[in-house]
Order: C-alpha cells, then sequence, then structure tokens
C-alpha cells in the first residue's frame, strides 16, 4: 500500500501538458512501424506470388496486344504474316536445347528468410515457381499460342550450402534430358561472388592442385575397394543404395563447378511433361516448333538463327501456313503426329545429333527418380 500511495503522489505531480504529445504521436509511431513491417514483406502481399509467376506471361501479352493494335488495320493475310515473324522473333530459332540456360534474378528478402538468418526451405520452391514459368516463357512460345500447358510430375532437392538472408541469388535453368513424355529441367541456385575474390579453381590452380569437387559427400565407394566379406544385403540395404546412387546421379549429370566462379547452394531437378488439353506431346516435337536444333550449321560464319534457319523449320512452316493455316499446326499437335511414320519423323530427326548425350543424362535422371520413388517402401519395411 506504501508503494501505491507514493506512485500515486507521483503521478499527481506530473505536468499533464508533458502527456499530451507523447498520447498524440503514440498512434502515429504505431502506424509507422505497421506500414515498415508491411513494406518489409511486400513480397508475401495478397497476389504477390502471382505476379511474380506471371509477370513474363503479361509482359508478353502486352506486347502481343500492341502488335495487335498496330497491325489492326492491315490485311489479314499481313496480320497473319506479321504476328508469325514476332513469334519468331521471341523463338530460341537455332539454339541446343541442353545448352540454352535461362537465368532468374531474386534475392533473399526477410519474409522469405527463417530464424537462422537464411532462404527458407519453402522459399526455394516458391521461387523456383517463378524460375520455371519464366523458362517456360522463353523457350516455349508457340507452346502457349497453341493454347499447351506444361504440368509439373515432380521435383527433387539437394540442399547443398545455405544462401544468406538479403543475399542476391539466381536460378539458371537448363534441360538435360528427355524421353517419348517426359523431359527433365535442372536448376543451380547460385550466387556470385564479389568483386576482387576469387573463386575455388582459381585458388586451387595457384596451389598446383586439383579443384576439389563441390558435392565430396555424393560421391560412393565401388569396385575392389568394397568387402567381398559382406553380409547379404537387407531392404533397408536396398534403399541406401539406391539412396546412394540418387545423390549420385546429380551429381554425374552436373559439373562441380560454375563456368564464371559462382558459389553453388542447392541443385532442383523438375520433372515435367508437354500438354495440348488433355493430350501428351512429345518433347522433342515441342522443342522442334519453337526453333530449337542440334543440327549445327554448314556454313561457321553463320549459325542456325531467324534469317538463317534450321532445316527442319520448313516443315513447321507448313504447317504454321499451310492450308488450314492456325487449325493444322494444332491437329498435328492434338495427335496428328502419330501417322508421320517412324523414319519420316523431322522432329526427332533434329535432335539426332544429341542422340547419345541425352540418353547418358536420361539414365541418370531416371536413376534419381526411381531411388526416390524406392523409399515408398521404407514405411512399409519398418513397421514389420
Amino acid at each position: 500500500m506504501a508503494d501505491i500511495m507514493r506512485l500515486t503522489q507521483r503521478l499527481r505531480g506530473l505536468d499533464a501538458s508533458r502527456l499530451v504529445p507523447l498520447v498524440r504521436t503514440t498512434p502515429t509511431i504505431l502506424k509507422y512501424l505497421a506500414a515498415l513491417v508491411f513494406i518489409l514483406n511486400i513480397r508475401s502481399w495478397p497476389l504477390g506470388w502471382h505476379f511474380r509467376i506471371f509477370r513474363p506471361a503479361i509482359m508478353r501479352r502486352l506486347q502481343h496486344r500492341i502488335l495487335k493494335l498496330r497491325t489492326m488495320f492491315y490485311s489479314q493475310d499481313r496480320q497473319a504474316r506479321l504476328e508469325d515473324e514476332w513469334y519468331d522473333s521471341i523463338s530460341p530459332i537455332g539454339s541446343n536445347p541442353m545448352d540454352t540456360v535461362i537465368l532468374y534474378k531474386a534475392w533473399a528478402s526477410l519474409d522469405e528468410s527463417d530464424f537462422n538468418g537464411h532462404l527458407s526451405n519453402s522459399s526455394y520452391a516458391k521461387t523456383l515457381d517463378a524460375a520455371r514459368f519464366k523458362s517456360a516463357i522463353v523457350m516455349f512460345p508457340n507452346l502457349f499460342r497453341e493454347q499447351g500447358w506444361i504440368p509439373l510430375a515432380a521435383t527433387h532437392y539437394h540442399f547443398i550450402r545455405e544462401i544468406p538472408m538479403l543475399a542476391v541469388y539466381e536460378i539458371r535453368s537448363r534441360i538435360v534430358a528427355w524421353d517419348q513424355k517426359w523431359f527433365y529441367i535442372v536448376h543451380r541456385f547460385v550466387t556470385k561472388p564479389k568483386k576482387g575474390t576469387k573463386h575455388a579453381s582459381e585458388k586451387t590452380k595457384r596451389a598446383g592442385t586439383p579443384p576439389a569437387t563441390i558435392l565430396p559427400s555424393l560421391r560412393t565407394v565401388s569396385g575392389p575397394e568394397e568387402s567381398s566379406s559382406a553380409p547379404s544385403p537387407t531392404p533397408a540395404d536396398t534403399y541406401a543404395d539406391k539412396t546412394k546412387a540418387t545423390l549420385r546421379s546429380v551429381s554425374n549429370i552436373i559439373s562441380a563447378e560454375e563456368p564464371d566462379g559462382a558459389t553453388l547452394h542447392t541443385i532442383t531437378v523438375s520433372q515435367l511433361c508437354f500438354k495440348i488439353g488433355r493430350i501428351t506431346v512429345p518433347p522433342e516435337l515441342i522443342f522442334a516448333i519453337n526453333g530449337f536444333t542440334a543440327h549445327s550449321s554448314p556454313s561457321p560464319d553463320t549459325p542456325f538463327s531467324h534469317s538463317n534457319l534450321p532445316p527442319h523449320m520448313e516443315e513447321v512452316r507448313k504447317l504454321n501456313t499451310g492450308r488450314g493455316g492456325r487449325k493444322s499446326m494444332g491437329a498435328f499437335l492434338k495427335g496428328g503426329w502419330r501417322q508421320v511414320p517412324e523414319g519420316e519423323r523431322w522432329w526427332e530427326q533434329a535432335f539426332e545429333g544429341l542422340r547419345e548425350r541425352n540418353e547418358r543424362n536420361l539414365a541418370e535422371v531416371e536413376q534419381l527418380k526411381k531411388g526416390l520413388e524406392g523409399s515408398r517402401g521404407l514405411e512399409v519395411h519398418g513397421s514389420s
């Protein structure tokens, strides 16, 4: 009671005029704090994820709309020709699908980082959605022209080192393999070295030693070093071996170092396919209609490009401008390609030069897929 009385006397002695400004400014301070928190989490605003995902598509739509407005008073034939030329200009004509790298730049914002000060695990998938969508828009514009889409079947992650909060990083996406239904894209999360710093390969070259692999933990011992008296494998051992093969397959596909000395943080493999409506379209066919090729130009001085088209683009032009117009391409993608005899499939011939490389990479990614799918049996064996 004595303490309460003393506190009451002190409050009575305070000048009320000094408390008024404090009371008046308190709501303002709270407003500024609320606004600051809101701004710091700007990337997580409502519809913020959708904007990041669809930004490349929105830009393409705007460009296409501007083209339509500019040509609205031309004849239909000229409009169609100019539209075809515009699609050609944004297509990767003459490029090798396995050597084409699409960059997506991002940064580890506060709202996407965890309590350890690193990019959170969930943010990798969130950012990867945007990187995949940008890659699709850049590499396959003619697929979307035919109202096609690209469903995602699986994503495999391998975390190597963390990405610090506020760090600027980029995702480098590249097609590595395909079969008659699926194609696989490898995404590499990297950060570039700061100016004036030397990356590992330069240091090891100066020291006279070979560069160490960035993925040493993915290598497994095989051959003579294995013990011949090892016990019979149990189900757990079998799945452990599959896990090792899974990790080894990733390291075999991807080189240990980035060509520009960037630091590799995470490797991701996406398994996807192409569809027109509910119909699955072979990856090589979609690659071909977008101008990709494995052929080399007869003249090294004039590589394949928009002005020097690959041989198979003549067939693509026939489908685009032949009898039936755009409907011919749509009908061909929806199943007309099945009527073409095996030896005459020009879209497969366009990638003959990549057959061996693709088969080698495909064996690795399929091992990755089988290894992870094999883990489904772990719970069953563990419960028995």
